[in-house]
């Protein structure tokens, strides 16, 4: 793998730097600003800093492109990438938009995705082989706990990386289409594609152990995984692979740990300017970033691109939008319609009429000088409408209805159930999922996973600056390109992808 591979200590670089080298490598010991692997091994206090770390990473500004701050920025270009989210002018994850930085190679927007969640992998992989030199037979459940987070972020990253750059998984086929490189280990050894049959069963190996070892682990904060986190995690797994059954149950125990833990759905006395601060405002927050306000990463923020009143160009010259026929789908009395303004505002400039139409105001930053603000990864409210969709896709309403007419309940007052099963209820969901995670980074691969066109068209989207209006499911350009700097060197070292 053509990438650095370095453990984070909260905001100072912890180095097990491997260069990049056909075969050779080296452990910098003593490195400036970080520290040494034999220094984190010393204790289980230093590991789970360690582990820490790469939590602390997912929101970042050590990346060369402003707007991909880590995990909230990508979240940015992955919903850019479907039909739910437009703006014009303004060109940061435009790529994204209209898919050029897909297509191509050598776009280091595609290259930052496959390095950052390549170099989470590696250091989760040093982890578990210091917790296996040092600490194997530990009793202090400490060492479990920090296995199985680190198993749990290994398996997260490897399902990341499988969605985006390579086919979707079939349920009921081989899944022998090339998936992306497995790397259970710290080695550098050159590996070509697994399949994404292979992949999906390592990200659920992965998981299941981790589930055993959080069993019961309330973890320390909001930042950190746990056991409600994987079984989740679980969840959404199980939805790509269209297991439904076993989705709507891992969502279920995913519910049920979370609520035995106090956490509860948001409600609807709870809509309005709540993001940045949803792990104080709210207790919907399963997993989160906690961004404190002397702890800004400047244009790397979430809020400098997806709120509409801090004070960046990329905000004044273009609010993000929710697709019209997608805000239309929500009924007169749905409460969410205060995330949006349908027609815009002229103190916010604009530069076309598109623009000033179906604005955001689900994320509001705290102030117009500052961006920095809480990003949740998995809220409760996400689990209960996976619960629903899953239920409702095996054929099974009644446990459907139990999670969704309790969600909905909480957005519209005046709703009434329609009396749908099957296809219809699920499709019924999933607009409310629509609605309910915009922003959040769920719609592409939701449109991948169930093999949906891309639909912009009789919409606020303006073509010459999307890109396009339609892209099928036959299209056979819905992964991203590998990395043209990771092929390169792997054919330098005579691999062959």
């Amino acid at each position: 793998m053509k990438f650095f591979n370095k453990i984070f200590i909260a905001a100072a670089l912890v180095s097990f730097t491997l260069l990049t080298a056909c075969s050779d490598d080296y452990l910098d010991t003593k490195p400036t600003n970080a520290v040494s692997e034999v220094t984190i091994g010393e204790s289980l206090d230093n590991i789970y800093m360690a582990i820490n770390g790469i939590h602390r990473k997912m929101v970042s500004q050590d990346r060369e492109n402003q707007g991909m701050g880590s995990e909230p920025g990508f979240r940015i270009g992955f919903e850019a990438m479907g039909d739910d989210l437009t703006w014009d002018t303004q060109t940061w994850h435009q790529g994204f938009l209209n898919w050029s930085f897909v297509n191509n190679p050598s776009s280091s927007y595609n290259s930052n995705l496959w390095r950052t969640y390549y170099e989470f992998i590696m250091n989760a992989n040093k982890i578990l082989e210091l917790l296996d030199k040092n600490f194997a037979e530990s009793s202090n459940p400490t060492a479990k706990y920090i296995r199985g987070e680190a198993l749990a972020i290994r398996a997260w990253c490897h399902f990341q990386l499988v969605q985006l750059y390579a086919k979707p998984y079939h349920a009921g086929q081989t899944n022998g289409q090339d998936g992306v490189i497995i790397r259970d280990n710290t080695g550098m050894e050159n590996k070509v594609r697994a399949t994404v049959e292979e992949v999906y069963t390592m990200i659920n190996t992965d998981l299941d152990e981790s589930a055993t070892l959080l069993a019961g682990y309330k973890a320390k904060d909001v930042t950190h995984y746990s056991e409600k986190v994987v079984w989740g995690l679980k969840a959404r797994v199980a939805l790509a692979q269209q297991n439904y059954t076993k989705a709507g149950e891992y969502a279920e125990r995913s519910i049920q740990v979370a609520e035995s833990e106090g956490l509860k759905m948001m409600d609807k006395s709870q809509l309005v300017d709540v993001f940045p601060d949803i792990t104080t405002k709210t207790k919907d927050a399963m997993y989160a970033s906690r961004t404190q306000d002397d702890q800004t990463v400047y244009f790397y923020s979430f809020y400098a691109y997806m709120s509409w009143n801090f004070n960046s160009t990329s905000i004044r010259t273009g609010i993000k939008c929710i697709n019209q026929a997608t805000y239309d789908l929500m009924s007169p009395t749905d409460l969410r319609r205060q995330w949006w303004d349908p027609a815009g505002t002229a103190s916010v400039p604009a530069t076309s009429y598109n623009q000033r139409k179906y604005q955001n105001r689900k994320f509001t930053a705290r102030s117009t000088a500052n961006a920095v603000g809480d990003f949740a990864y998995m809220r409760l409210t996400e689990m209960y409408l996976t619960a629903a969709e899953a239920y409702a896709r095996a054929g099974n309403p009644t446990e459907a209805k139990k999670y969704f007419l309790p969600f909905v309940a909480q957005r519209d007052p005046n709703y009434t159930d329609l009396g749908n099963t099957g296809a219809a209820l699920a499709d019924e969901i999933m607009i409310h999922r629509r609605i309910e995670l915009w922003g959040e980074g769920f719609r592409l691969f939701d449109i991948k996973r169930l093999g949906l066109p891309i639909n912009r068209n009789g919409s606020n989207y303006t073509q010459t600056f999307c890109g396009f209006l339609q892209k099928l499911p036959s299209d056979n350009i819905w992964e991203f390109e590998i990395p043209k700097s990771e092929t390169d060197y792997n054919d330098l070292c005579k691999t062959n992808y």
